[in-house]
């Protein structure tokens, strides 16, 4: 035992040098444990002058081993009563640290691309047929999975849809350029165009299309053609047939690949030999598209580059 838990000493310390050299606490204990002593009434025909005699020391001794218990309390460390267990200290339970949330990174068709190379996603494209990556130039561009495109700004089904549609065909595929493009049904050629020189000049050909010349053109080293055709403004596309205004299809194929969003909507269109096999291009805006929009277009279709399949 340590000094400050020694009894004995407790015991001398009160007996020979008084009440005054104890702790104050436990001075004050021993004092209410004499008075609450005197205070307690003993009734018996044992009770004689010399018992109550002894009974004071009794009393007097009882009240100093209070003094050593609540000493030994009061002055030892904590770690508990005299010759008892250790007392338990309360567990202090760590608070919990709440993590600020966090956004998961989300991922949809629908967020913007990042600036640089994109490997165009079209879930309708053959297997067989080149894979085209463009660069992205400026912020604010989306994918469109759905229709092998890209766009910006808000999707309609008018004609002010601002879109470049990226498409490529395995080797071989024919395509049907009708000769009306609201009568498409009944003007379906029956000889299908197979050569970038035979589709452009049947677009070209196109009644109320408002086209343009065929010109050369070069994207990511193979060699095409490029027009720019119109949808005529008082085209009303509920007298078309199947209620489509439509540009071409692919041979077989009874419904048309290229339809069109709307009376004045305009197509610059990349036709292009890509080791033989056909990949035609749409850069599609309506009348109130801006000008710089339209430059950005152009300019993703001229990064294009080509990868066999």
């Amino acid at each position: 035992m340590t000094a400050s838990r020694d009894p004995d000493r407790l015991i001398r310390t009160f007996i020979l040098e008084g009440e005054d050299e104890l702790h104050d606490q436990v001075y004050d204990a021993v004092r209410a444990a004499i008075e609450h002593k005197q205070q307690r009434v003993v009734i018996g025909p044992w009770r004689m002058p010399i018992m109550n005699k002894i009974l004071g020391y009794g009393l007097a001794a009882a009240a100093v081993v209070a003094v050593v218990l609540i000493g030994a309390q009061l002055l030892g460390s904590p770690g508990g009563g005299l010759g008892g267990e250790p007392s338990v200290e309360p567990t202090v339970e760590p608070t919990p640290t709440v993590e600020p949330s966090v956004a998961e990174p989300t991922s949809s068709a629908d967020a913007f691309l990042p600036e640089g190379p994109f490997l165009v996603q079209d879930e309708g494209a053959s297997a067989d047929a080149p894979r085209i990556t463009v660069t992205i130039s400026a912020p604010g561009w989306t994918s469109l999975p759905d229709f092998g495109g890209l766009t910006k700004g808000p999707i309609t089904d008018g004609p002010s849809q601002a879109a470049v549609l990226l498409w490529a065909w395995p080797v071989g595929t024919g395509f049907d350029v009708y000769g009306d493009p609201c009568l498409w049904k009944s003007t379906t050629p029956d000889t299908p165009a197979t050569t970038v020189d035979e589709i452009a000049a049947a677009l070209a050909a196109q009644g109320s299309r408002d086209a343009s010349d065929p010109v050369d053109v070069t994207v990511g080293g193979h060699t095409g053609k490029k027009i720019t055709l119109h949808v005529p403004n008082d085209a009303v596309f509920g007298d078309c047939d199947g209620g489509s205004f439509a540009s071409y299809g692919v041979a077989g194929n009874p419904d048309p690949n290229r339809t069109h969003q709307g009376p004045g909507q305009v197509d610059e269109i990349w036709i292009l030999n890509v080791n033989t096999a056909i990949a035609i291009i749409h850069v599609m805006y309506g009348p109130e598209t801006p000008a710089e929009l339209i430059e950005e277009m152009r300019t993703i279709v001229e990064s294009a580059t080509f990868e066999a399949p």
